[in-house]
């Protein structure tokens, strides 16, 4: 009997059914997987004796200085401005894709997401003739659609062979910036369809025999607007993954192929079962936090992010339902896998710091989502500001385990309130002094304030909540390359972090003028404008809520020549003073869409402060007169919300007035204060508040509320939003007013 009578015409249908496939489009069933792939045979007989875990601690040393010598290696030869300042990562995974262990430094997120593009490789290239994979070859990913974070991370990742049979994959990803979106830098409020987002490669080989392939690689530059920095960050991330392709077949060679397959098995499943016993040492119950975003980038809005962790024996369940539905033409949507990332990161970064990060992590966790929400959209929306809604959860995360820690007594970060978590900074674009074209993002997202902890303050500005051990860039390098000056560089100001027994770490000011007259703009894309965007603990404070400042229409630079004492480089003193006749000044929300600026125009904004912790009225009256040395806090929230009295010169604390004072406050609370059922009668409404649009649940309710779409009875049966351009709006309501106008003229 022959091999195609032997088989059933169920299985040559299906075989000629997945042969001939017109797209291979992101396939969910890869995609919806975030757990831990089960164990090859060859991994099975490899750990049948067990685990030598002396013997693991030796390779994983060798590895990780590996790991830590490509970083180093890629972050002095790349080009992109966020992968000099450390947004970037270099991992090993098994054969499978798995992470196993990645660099110390920079953001683990970029290869935790791995594992989606070489299931991808291993289902529809492996055994394809016309792609394989083979030694010496590497792909190139970005679109996170296919297992990446969103357009602008790129990432490089081969195979490693041994004796001709597939051992492991290293990597080499970073924040590349510049892919060819409809405004530079690959993110910004006027990305309004996936169309718009620029180059979204799915996994492609870029490399073959070690060579970068020219016809992919044109490609892959002529959609970018920085097509020489592409290059050398594609040349930087191959070192980088050729250096960890040697010292993993030097490992092979001093172990054995057998001792690193298990090896890197071994780790990832350590890592699970002390993720595993660690769920156990908490105590079993619920936790709920609720965040709220602010903002489409196109308009003001209340998006609700509702997260309830239910926790029991070693298993999280992650409860994401009640969101507000997906948006059809605003990028804030957020993939399943983004969340799932975001928690990697977040249990690695901020509650378990001692363990390694890696999807191993989350592989005890289940999630529970409404499909086709602003949490688990589908893959025809736009995600380029994903990381909106996933820094919001990040959030949510640490704010979960440190109510889960609080009565732990064995703790392996300490509790603390939420760090800042929104990426606010400026994208910059156009021609520069160099006449080069550039679309990128300076490194200041980098400065985010720290959270306050259980026991001390919150560090200012040390890094991202996505990333450790990140960098904030030099402004004088940056002025170097890029034709605008930082007349105001990180420094920090007054009542710009969340209050508390323990304050949050303080974000800093950034003021950037433009010098030349190149073609040359500016852009942001955050929330955080009229809504908090990260919560205090325990009775401490959010951080405040920001603006972008500009002083346009006039060359500043001239005004400065002359008059150099106008100008005092805080947003505060220039924006309440005005010292430039004849300039104009705006504040506006977080989310400004690309502008170009003139010579001697300038463009202000702040990085966020971290929440605080606990009541401010515990605080140490002589911190706070710290902080007012220190031009932390103003002296308004040292006397009316610290209730410490000090003499406003020489900030000599007054004991005795000081505790009078809050003795006062404590008793103002008391008269405020009111019965549940008369707090819930006065405040707690049916509905949404008249004129805001709002997205989610609203009290639990059963329907969804969808702006200015009313109620839905679920986000999976609703379309994606397509809200109103918010520059027709505003011409309709000026047309009916010039009609209102006419009409009394006529009368």
């Amino acid at each position: 009997m022959s091999s195609i009578q032997a088989k059933s015409e169920q299985d040559i249908v299906r075989e000629f059914v997945e042969g001939k496939k017109a797209f291979l489009a992101p396939d969910p069933e890869i995609m919806r997987n975030h757990h831990i792939a089960p164990r090859s045979a060859w991994e099975e007989e490899a750990l049948a004796q067990g685990m030598n875990t002396d013997l693991y601690a030796e390779i994983r040393t060798q590895l990780q200085a590996a790991l830590d010598e490509t970083f180093d290696l890629a972050e002095l030869t790349v080009a992109s401005p966020a992968a000099q300042c450390g947004d970037m990562s270099t991992a090993i995974f098994t054969a499978k894709g798995d992470m196993a262990i990645c660099s110390n430094r920079g953001v683990a997120g970029f290869s935790a997401c791995l594992h989606y593009p070489i299931r991808f490789i291993a289902k529809y290239f492996e055994n394809d003739p016309t792609v394989g994979v083979r030694e010496g070859d590497a792909f190139l990913i970005n679109d996170c659609r296919y297992g990446g974070i969103h357009s602008p991370d790129q990432h490089l990742f081969m195979p490693v062979f041994s004796n001709g049979t597939l051992i492991s994959w290293v990597c080499c990803a970073l924040h590349e910036g510049e892919v060819g979106a409809r405004t530079p830098g690959g993110m910004g409020p006027m990305i309004e369809s996936k169309w718009d987002e620029g180059f979204k490669g799915s996994p492609l080989k870029l490399v073959e025999n070690y060579r970068i392939k020219t016809d992919v690689l044109t490609l892959v530059q002529n959609n970018s607007r920085e097509p020489y920095v592409m290059l050398a960050d594609i040349k930087a991330r191959l070192a980088a993954c050729r250096t960890l392709e040697k010292r993993m077949k030097e490992a092979v060679v001093r172990h054995g192929e057998a001792t690193m397959v298990g090896f890197l098995r071994g780790s990832i499943e350590l890592l699970r079962d002390e993720v595993k016993r660690r769920l156990r040492e908490l105590p079993d119950g619920t936790v709920r936090v609720r965040m709220f975003m602010d903002e489409t980038t196109r308009e003001p809005m209340i998006a609700k992010i509702p997260l309830t962790f239910n926790k029991k024996g070693d298993r999280l369940v992650i409860d994401m339902r009640g969101c507000g539905p997906q948006f059809a033409n605003r990028s804030i949507n957020s993939l399943l896998q983004t969340q799932l990332i975001s928690l990697a990161i977040t249990l690695s970064h901020h509650v378990w710091p001692d363990l390694q990060a890696g999807p191993a992590l989350v592989d005890c966790v289940d999630v529970l989502t409404d499909k086709n929400s602003l949490l688990d959209c589908d893959n025809e929306v736009p995600v380029a500001l994903c990381m909106m809604a996933a820094f919001k959860a990040i959030s949510s995360y640490e704010l979960a385990f440190s109510k889960f820690y609080y009565g732990v007594p064995r703790r392996y970060g300490k509790v603390k309130a939420a760090w800042f978590n929104q990426p606010q900074m400026v994208i910059y674009g156009g021609l520069t002094q160099h006449f080069d074209t550039v679309g990128n993002a300076c490194a200041d997202l980098n400065g985010m304030g720290g959270g306050a902890k259980c026991d001390e303050d919150g560090e200012h500005s040390p890094s991202p909540n996505f990333g450790a051990y990140t960098d904030l860039g030099e402004a004088e390098h940056t002025e170097q390359n890029l034709p605008y000056i930082s007349v105001i560089s990180k420094r920090l100001w007054p009542d710009n972090h969340g209050f508390g027994k323990h304050r949050g770490g303080a974000g800093y000011q950034m003021g950037f003028m433009r010098a030349g007259t190149m073609p040359f703009g500016f852009q942001t894309f955050v929330g955080g404008s009229y809504f908090p965007s990260t919560s205090g603990l325990f009775g401490g404070y959010a951080c405040p809520v920001y603006s972008v400042c500009t002083i346009r229409g006039k060359n500043l630079l001239e005004d400065l020549r002359d008059r150099p004492h106008l100008f005092n480089a805080n947003i505060e003193d220039l924006m309440n003073n005005r010292p430039f006749e004849g300039a104009t000044y705006t504040a506006q929300s977080m989310s400004v869409p690309f502008d170009l600026y003139k010579e001697g125009e300038l463009f202000m904004m702040s990085q966020g402060g971290g929440g605080g912790y606990g009541d401010v009225l515990e605080r140490d009256p002589a911190r706070v007169v710290k902080d007012l040395e220190e031009g932390l806090v103003s002296m308004y929230t040292a006397r009316e919300l610290y209730g410490v009295i000090c003499d406003e010169q020489t900030f000599l604390l007054d004991p005795v007035a000081t505790e009078a004072r809050r003795a006062a406050i404590r008793a103002q609370r008391k008269q405020q204060g009111m019965k549940w059922d008369d707090f819930v009668r006065e405040h707690v409404r049916p509905a949404p508040p008249e004129g805001v649009q709002y997205f989610g649940v609203w009290n639990d309710a059963p329907e969804v509320y969808a702006g200015p779409y009313g109620t839905v009875a679920s986000t999976e049966a609703c379309p994606p939003l397509h809200m109103p351009d918010p520059m027709m709006l505003e011409n309709a309501r000026l047309k009916a007013r010039i009609a209102e106008f006419e009409a009394k003229a006529n009368e």
